[in-house]
C-alpha cells in the first residue's frame, strides 16, 4: 500500500508537475511513511530534465512542508492530552507510534525550542517535531521561522542533489540512510558557520559606522 501511494505521488510530479510536488511534500510532512528522501531527488531529477525550475522546486517543497506541519502544532496548542489522544485514535492511519512521539518530546525537552529547526532536518522527528513546538506554546512567528528555514535546508540540499545526479536519483535516499548522522552534523555546522559569519559582519559594519 505504501510504496503504491509513492509510486503515486512521484507519478504526479512527473506528470502535472509542481501541483504534484506540492501534493507529495505536503503530504510526506504529517504521514510519516512517505519519505521526501525519493519525493525530493526525484523533484530535482525532474527539473534537471527542463519540465520544472529548480528554484520553484524548493520554493513549493519548502511552503508545503511548512503548511504539512501546521495541523499537528495547532494539535499541540490544545495540550499534550488531546495530542496523547489524537495519536491513540487516528497514529495506526498515519503510521506513527506512542514511542515516536514520546522520543520527540523527551528531544525537545532536552535541547529546546532550537530542536524544531534541526529536527526538520531527521526522518521521522520532521513529521512528529510540531506536536512538543505546540504542547510548549512555542510563538508561532518563531515556530514558523524555524519551520521554514529548516524544511528551506533540507529541500535545498535533497532536491539540488537529486538535480546534479540525473538518472542517477535515486542512490541519494540510499546515502541518507547510511550517511544520516554524517550528513546531520555537517548541515549543522554549515548552519552555525554562516550565523557565525552573519553576526561578524553585522559587527564589523557596526564598528565601521
Amino acid at each position: 500500500m505504501i510504496q503504491s501511494i509513492i509510486d503515486w505521488l512521484v507519478n504526479a510530479i512527473s506528470t502535472i508537475g509542481y501541483p504534484g510536488v506540492f501534493i507529495s511534500v505536503f503530504l510526506e510532512s504529517f504521514f510519516a511513511p512517505i519519505p521526501s528522501e525519493i519525493i525530493l531527488p526525484f523533484s530535482g531529477f525532474v527539473a534537471s530534465t527542463g519540465k520544472m525550475d529548480l528554484v520553484f522546486v524548493i520554493v513549493i517543497a519548502t511552503v508545503a512542508a511548512y503548511l504539512g506541519s501546521l495541523p499537528f502544532y495547532f494539535i499541540g496548542k490544545w495540550g499534550e492530552k488531546p495530542v496523547i489522544n489524537f495519536i491513540n485514535k487516528y497514529g495506526k492511519y498515519l503510521f506513527i507510534q506512542q514511542k515516536d512521539v514520546d522520543k520527540v518530546f523527551g528531544a525537545f525537552d532536552k535541547y529546546g525550542k532550537g530542536v524544531v529547526f534541526f529536527g526538520r532536518l531527521i526522518p521521522m522527528i520532521r513529521t512528529l517535531i510540531s506536536f512538543p513546538a505546540g504542547v510548549a506554546k512555542m510563538q508561532f512567528a518563531r515556530f514558523s521561522m524555524y519551520t521554514l528555514f529548516g524544511s528551506l535546508t533540507w529541500n535545498i540540499l535533497l532536491t539540488y542533489a537529486g538535480y546534479q545526479l540525473g538518472d542517477h536519483w535515486s542512490v541519494v535516499s540510499k546515502w541518507i540512510e547510511k550517511y544520516q548522522n554524517v550528513i546531520l552534523v555537517l548541515i549543522i555546522i554549515a548552519v552555525l558557520l554562516y550565523i557565525i559569519r552573519r553576526i561578524k559582519s553585522r559587527r564589523g559594519a557596526g564598528v565601521k559606522k
